[in-house]
């Protein structure tokens, strides 16, 4: 079932006091919100850069890599991306409140000009919908494009799970859609639906690298596929990367086929792109309808 927020403008201040109404043009593949409506009523510029500054890195399932010597994969270590240049101008850094507590995680233009991938995670977790999320695409140390969100949506299935241990499994199910209010102008992933690559490059904003200020790039490689989740190895972008995507491709066009979820150990695990996702995207771009 998908559901919107109607919130008095004190909720927007703390992100709470949510009533949940039906929605428009419900699919029950998804459920679908309007994380924003609290800001747009009170007219305010919830994330100040002191709000920034003090936003939790995103930290569920994902813990830290361990030493080189006891790593099941040579450690190649990620290395800063250049968030000037495609692909990685695609992507930003996400923030949002969720349960009262204001976090910040990893997102990219994915699909359409208007649809921003996220991890399910980040936007729905212990019965709490994000709120107050905006995108700063290309964000490095600060700056960046702002991007205000207009709909959030997570597959309808994810709220069953979204508690549960992480694990390839619940990864199947963990990412998320949101529709920004303007287009992106330098492009976006396209979405993969090709579970055969091998060689696969992650992003994300780690906290234990620059203390999540800017965007690192992951060489690694599929090592698994687990029912509808993917693992990789090698992987030491940890908490604060959570819905960084997984890309394919040394040129345009590159290819979104899967996004940080968790791991650990040196491993990490992402959902299965399906036709499902496609249409995910689709129910996003058009407002839910």
């Amino acid at each position: 079932m998908s559901c919107r927020f109607r919130f008095s403008s004190m909720g927007a201040v703390a992100g709470v006091l949510a009533i949940a109404l039906p929605a428009h043009g419900a699919d029950d593949r998804f459920l679908c919100w309007e994380p924003n409506t609290a800001l747009m009523a009170a007219d305010i510029e919830y994330w100040t850069p002191e709000r920034r500054a003090a936003a939790v890195n995103e930290v569920f399932g994902l813990v830290n890599p361990p030493d080189r010597a006891a790593a099941d994969a040579p450690m190649v270590a990620p290395a800063r991306a250049d968030v000037a240049v495609a692909p990685f101008s695609y992507g930003g850094k996400l923030f949002y409140t969720r349960g009262g507590q204001d976090f910040q995680a990893s997102a990219q233009f994915v699909a359409m000009d208007n649809t921003v991938l996220a991890a399910a995670h980040s936007m729905y977790k212990g019965g709490n919908q994000a709120t107050n999320i905006t995108f700063y695409r290309a964000y490095d140390g600060g700056g960046g494009t702002q991007f205000e969100i207009d709909n959030a949506a997570v597959l309808a299935a994810w709220p069953d799970v979204a508690d549960d241990p992480p694990s390839p499994q619940r990864s199947a199910f963990d990412y998320a859609v949101l529709k920004t209010r303007t287009d992106s102008a330098v492009g976006k992933f396209a979405l993969g639906k090709d579970a055969a690559f091998t060689d696969v490059t992650l992003i994300g904003y780690p906290a234990a690298l620059d203390n999540g200020a800017r965007m690192y790039k992951q060489p690694s490689q599929r090592v698994a596929t687990i029912g509808d989740a993917f693992q990789a190895a090698p992987n030491q972008l940890t908490q604060g990367a959570s819905g960084g995507a997984w890309f394919t491709g040394d040129a345009a066009p590159f290819t979104a086929v899967s996004s940080i979820s968790s791991g650990g150990g040196g491993n990490v695990y992402g959902p299965v792109f399906k036709d499902l996702t496609e249409d995910l995207f689709a129910y996003v771009a058009g407002g839910c309808r």
